[in-house]
C-alpha cells in the first residue's frame, strides 16, 4: 500500500498587505518541513499563485472534502495562529515576518520577505493596460484598507489629501502617475486613477511596469519588497519597524503628535490606535504632517523647492 503523503497547512488571515508579507514564511516553512509538501490556506489565495514551494493553495471557505483530503489518517502539520498578539508585536519592538516565525517555531532571518512569482504571460499581458508615454511611470498609492463604510481618508495609514495633490502638481512634471486608490478614494488632478481591479495580480504586476513609487503602509509596499523594488513609503499611525522593509526609504510624519488622552480611546484595545483610523483619534492639530521635501527628494534623488 502506497505512503500517504504529509502536509503541512499554513492558515494565515487578514487583509491583503498582511497576507504578501506571509508569504515570506514559505521559506522557513520548506526548511522545517522539507518532507511536507506545502498547503496554504487564506483569503487571498493568488498572492500564493506560482509559488514553487506550495504544493496547494485554497481560498477561505472553498475547501470541500479538505479534511479527509489533507488531514484524515496522516501526520499533517497545521500553522494556525494570529501573530499580531504576540506580545512582542504589541509593543512594536519587532517585525510582523518574526512575530510569525515565533509563532510557528520557524527560523527566522533578517533576509526573509514576501515573495510573489508571476510567470511570462503575467508579465507580459497583465500590464498591457499601462500606456506607452514619454515619461516614466509613477505609481502612487495614497490610501487603502479594506474600509466600506464611505469614508475617503482614514487617517492611520492614508497620505493627508491637501498634502498629496501638491506632491502630485510637482511629480506630474516628471512623471506620468498611476494613483491606485479605492473607489471612495481622494480624486486627485493629474493622475491616471486606478481602482477596485477585481484581480490583485493585475494590480500587483503595474509596479513591474513602474519607475518610481509613491506608498503608504498598504498591500503595494509590501508587494514592492516581494518583488524586489525600493519605494518610498509615508508612515502614520502604523510603524515601518513592525510592517516595513529596509528595501524601501521609510518616511514618518515630521509634525509632533498631540496627547489626546486615553479618556477618547475607546477604540483601543490591544494597539495604540485602531487600524481603520477613526476621526476621533486623530493625533494632530493639521494634515501638514509630511516634509513634503523630504518625499519628493526621495523619489527623484534631486532637488527641486516645492
Amino acid at each position: 500500500m502506497p505512503t500517504k503523503d504529509n502536509y503541512v497547512i499554513f492558515n494565515p488571515e487578514g487583509g491583503l498587505g498582511k497576507i504578501i508579507a506571509a508569504t515570506a514564511l514559505i521559506e522557513p516553512i520548506k526548511e522545517k518541513y522539507p518532507d511536507h509538501k506545502i498547503i496554504v490556506l487564506t483569503p487571498w489565495a493568488e498572492v500564493f499563485v506560482n509559488n514553487p514551494h506550495v504544493y496547494r493553495v485554497f481560498r477561505s471557505g472553498v475547501t470541500p472534502y479538505f479534511y479527509r483530503d489533507y488531514l484524515e489518517g496522516r501526520e499533517s502539520v497545521v500553522l494556525k495562529g494570529e501573530p499580531y498578539f504576540n506580545t512582542p508585536h504589541l509593543y512594536s519592538k519587532q517585525h510582523l515576518i518574526k512575530s510569525w516565525c515565533e509563532l510557528h517555531d520557524l527560523t527566522f532571518k533578517d533576509t526573509l520577505r514576501p515573495q510573489i512569482f508571476f510567470n511570462v504571460a503575467e508579465k507580459t499581458y497583465y500590464s498591457s493596460n499601462i500606456q506607452a508615454t514619454d515619461k516614466p511611470i509613477l505609481i502612487m498609492q495614497t490610501n487603502g484598507g479594506p474600509y466600506d463604510d464611505g469614508r475617503s481618508y482614514a487617517w492611520t495609514r492614508d497620505l493627508p489629501h491637501e498634502q498629496s495633490q501638491i506632491l502630485v502638481n510637482e511629480l506630474s512634471k516628471l512623471y506620468k502617475i498611476y494613483h491606485v486608490t479605492r473607489k471612495n478614494g481622494p480624486q486627485l488632478a493629474g493622475v491616471e486613477r486606478v481602482e477596485d481591479v477585481p484581480n490583485k495580480r493585475i494590480l500587483i504586476s503595474l509596479l513591474l511596469k513602474s519607475e518610481k513609487r509613491l506608498l503608504i503602509d498598504s498591500c503595494l509596499q509590501h508587494a514592492a519588497a516581494a518583488l524586489n523594488l525600493p519605494s518610498t513609503v509615508c508612515w502614520v499611525g502604523t510603524n515601518p519597524k513592525v510592517f516595513g522593509y529596509k528595501i524601501h526609504k521609510n518616511i514618518l510624519p515630521v509634525k509632533e503628535k498631540q496627547d489626546i488622552g486615553g479618556c477618547h480611546m475607546i477604540d483601543s484595545l490591544f494597539f495604540d490606535h485602531d487600524f481603520n483610523g477613526p476621526e476621533h483619534e486623530y493625533p494632530y492639530d493639521d494634515f501638514n504632517i509630511f516634509n513634503l521635501q523630504n518625499i519628493y527628494d526621495s523619489i527623484t534623488n534631486e532637488k527641486n523647492n516645492i
